[in-house]
């Protein structure tokens, strides 16, 4: 069977750290993502999926905002507090918060044990916003 299309074992691809103290990311698809130290990951056009993993206590940092990015975050297991713009979300499994483009965001496991959940994001260019 043809692995063009799919992604098998997301949870088991090569961990990375994109800078979230106490967290791991693994990136299943995006633009320009399959590459030689992710070899089962899937290049897309605007569609961008990583899988996240956060220690208790594990934590975005600072927060920020992103012009040229739409994102999602889908809980599956854990507890997540997220703050998007000036208002702040606790969330569990099943539940789903968007983080919009330039508004600014960050999120910390608030549980006793870890938290897993898919980020989704959609790449949409410069917003008119950022350029001016």
């Amino acid at each position: 069977m043809s692995d063009t299309h799919r992604v098998s074992d997301c949870f088991g691809q090569p961990p990375e750290n994109h800078g979230h103290p106490g967290s791991i990311s693994r990136v299943i698809m995006g633009p320009g993502a399959r590459r030689d130290d992710r070899p089962a990951a899937l290049d897309t056009e605007r569609l961008v999926i990583h899988t996240n993993e956060y220690e208790p206590g594990g934590l975005s940092g600072d927060g920020h905002a992103h012009p040229d990015q739409e994102q999602a975050f889908y809980i599956l297991e854990g507890d997540i507090e997220v703050e998007v713009g000036d208002e702040t979300y606790r969330l569990g499994p099943g539940d789903c918060v968007l983080l919009p483009r330039n508004i600014f965001h960050k999120h910390r496991n608030i549980g006793d044990k870890p938290l897993k959940f898919l980020f989704i994001s959609a790449m949409l260019g410069e917003s008119k916003a950022a350029d001016g």
